[in-house]
């Protein structure tokens, strides 16, 4: 699988949006960096301070000019990884 070291999928292992990207991203054969905010509170908290909100899924991507971009819809984290990295 090819790792995507820029980014980070921001999710609870049970919440049914977080379950569809992460079955999305393996259909795709992409390994993704997983922070799981449900057992991990300093996570959380950087979900809602960098990001915005504590809603998961949430893809935290880093640019190659050191720009962050939080992405929060369960539908355009799988179509952005359908557009820029599936075969």
């Amino acid at each position: 699988m090819p790792e995507l070291n820029a980014h980070n999928l921001y999710h609870k292992n049970y919440c049914p949006f977080c379950l569809k990207v992460r079955a999305a991203l393996k259909m795709m054969n992409l390994d993704v960096a997983l922070v799981d905010v449900g057992a991990d509170r300093e996570a959380y908290q950087e979900l809602v301070t960098e990001g915005g909100r504590g809603m998961v899924p949430c893809l935290r991507i880093e640019h190659d000019d050191g720009t962050v971009e939080w992405m929060y819809e369960s539908d355009d984290i799988i179509e952005y990884f359908e557009e820029n990295f599936a075969k």
